[in-house]
């Protein structure tokens, strides 16, 4: 997850009286201003103390604040590569960039058909009803996770959705041997390193289940290799939300609705 990301996960996290919402909105409306600054200046520039500032820089998985400053200029400076799911050449005309949503469509449906079978669901639901404990790490919401852990919920499974660093390795501590990590890594340059993630999840023994990119470093500590692929973040976004939403629908019908 960028840093611009993490900002606005944490801001819609929190609570509206929450130090941390309003340091986060300060830092997200005023990103021009965050090219080339200390500790001092983003306290100065949001009315926060520099405890507060740091306090933030830690909640969002930075070692230190030179880290989370470094994020921070690059997303400032570069926004133009930032939160862009399209290629840019192809959002330049409406006409243009309607056609390329529409071939991204058609891409997801192949990768999600190609991705998913009758054998495979039933031995994903049958894993997940097993486990003690489900828990998603995902560097984004997606709608049909809620979906799935609303199901798990119902079935008394014990299930976290987290999109922080932090969040995710507090979270691991409650996992045992018998636990199901559905993981996602959007690995690009700006890219909080979760090494220490999988590192901690490995200790657990957990079944891990990774999706997203095909080439991706931490490929090693996938129990399950779930739709992995080399589609574009738009295609590879609207399969996996089909393919989530399949296993909580069926999922539901084999151990909620048959009851």
């Amino acid at each position: 997850m960028n840093v611009i990301q993490a900002l606005t996960e944490l801001y819609n996290s929190e609570p509206s009286e929450s130090v941390y919402k309003e340091l986060a909105r300060r830092i997200l409306t005023n990103l021009d201003d965050m090219k080339k600054v200390t500790i001092y200046d983003v306290a100065e520039l949001t009315d926060s103390s520099r405890t507060t500032v740091w306090r933030l820089v830690q909640k969002l998985g930075y070692e230190s604040f030179s880290d989370f400053r470094h994020s921070l200029q690059t997303a400032a400076s570069s926004y133009v590569y930032y939160n862009r799911m399209v290629k840019r050449k192809k959002t330049t005309e409406a006409s243009t960039l309607i056609h390329e949503i529409g071939a991204n469509i058609e891409k997801s449906l192949s990768l999600y058909t190609d991705s998913i079978n009758e054998e495979l669901l039933e031995e994903l639901v049958d894993e997940l009803y097993s486990a003690s404990h489900v828990h998603f790490y995902f560097p984004l919401r997606l709608f049909s996770i809620y979906s799935l852990q609303q199901n798990l919920w119902k079935t008394g499974k014990d299930s976290d959705y987290d999109c922080l660093v932090p969040e995710m390795l507090n979270s691991i501590d409650s996992l045992d041997k018998n636990s199901i990590v559905f993981i996602n890594t959007i690995e690009f340059t700006e890219t909080i390193d979760m090494t220490n993630v999988f590192e901690k999840l490995a200790t657990k023994k957990c079944k891990v289940w990774h999706t997203g990119n095909a080439e991706s470093q931490f490929l090693k500590y996938a129990t399950r290799q779930l739709m992995c692929s080399e589609s574009g973040p738009t295609e590879w976004m609207i399969a996996v939300e089909c393919f989530i939403l399949t296993i909580s629908e069926y999922y539901r019908a084999k151990y909620i609705d048959k009851k």
